[in-house]
């Protein structure tokens, strides 16, 4: 089920980030960079389109290879600093899946980070594409995509602007497998959206692992037909953590369509309206 267009946000950027040390740099200075670059190495970035983020390359944690993501910068803001999310897709997917759901969590407030992962979209390199990887190779391949989502929240809370310990992340499909295991380890993570969660695939077990969150703000997006499923999660999930009521459900119309931004554009202003109340700090009256 598609449910890109809900916040976790991600779209396509202009300014070349250095996978070496994660930050970014001006139009100018990256084409004068591209210019003293051997010819295999990466290629500039391209323009912004419209309504996008910055085309960026980020080494993933670890094994440091190259991810591309868009960005959406924070809203310049005297004294502020905004929170981050970064959003991840399905298997198969790619991080331009949830630009719409990117651009409005921006709109919000939020500094976003939508990710290719590896073998997806721009960031496949030298590796086969995930549609041409054996069952076994895109499990082994899922696991080690960890590695690109702590990259990718590493790099978003190095950003100018951003709140290093007010993360929060968006997850469509089984790219919420990566966003839940991820929060189990990662202190800075304020909430999370699952967009129609699986309850188990690719070697993990969502409902499992979301037991861990202990009381880590969720909200769960499901259709009619997966309704019961994610009722079901949240349920184990709160009776594992003595009842505690940590986990929503909000059901969009329609049934599962081909692409993300074909959701309920409701559900995407309460995917917002949801993180921005767990993570936007709040003015005193």
């Amino acid at each position: 089920m598609a449910l890109a267009a809900v916040l976790c946000v991600m779209g396509p950027l202009s300014v070349f980030a250095s996978a070496q040390d994660g930050s970014r740099t001006s139009p100018s200075a990256a084409a004068a960079a591209a210019a003293a670059r051997p010819a295999d190495s990466a290629p500039a970035a391209s323009a912004p389109r419209s309504n996008a983020g910055e085309r960026v390359e980020i080494p993933a944690a670890e094994d440091k290879r190259a991810l591309v993501g868009s960005f959406w910068a924070p809203k310049a803001a005297s004294g502020q600093i905004a929170p981050g999310v970064v959003l991840v897709h399905q298997p198969g997917g790619k991080r331009d899946d949830l630009a719409e759901v990117a651009a409005r969590l921006h709109k919000q407030g939020f500094a976003v980070l939508a990710l290719d992962l590896r073998g997806h979209g721009e960031s496949v390199g030298k590796d086969k594409p995930w549609t041409e990887l054996t069952e076994e190779e895109q499990t082994r391949t899922w696991a080690f995509a960890l590695r690109d989502l702590r990259g990718g929240a590493a790099w978003l809370a190095k950003q100018s602007g951003v709140h290093s310990s007010n993360v929060c992340m968006v997850g469509d499909r089984a790219g919420c497998t990566l966003v839940v295991r991820h929060a189990t380890r990662d202190e800075t993570v304020r909430a999370l959206v699952l967009l129609d969660p699986p309850r188990e695939q690719l070697g993990f077990n969502l409902a499992k692992d979301i037991e861990a969150l202990a009381g880590l703000p969720t909200l769960i997006a499901a259709t009619k037909e997966s309704q019961s499923s994610a009722q079901a999660i949240a349920a184990e999930g709160e009776k594992a953590n003595d009842g505690m009521k940590y986990i929503e459900i909000a059901v969009f119309k329609g049934v599962a369509v081909s692409t993300p931004t074909e959701i309920d554009k409701n559900l995407t202003a309460q995917i917002a309206k949801f993180l921005a109340d767990k993570a936007m700090l709040k003015k005193a009256k």
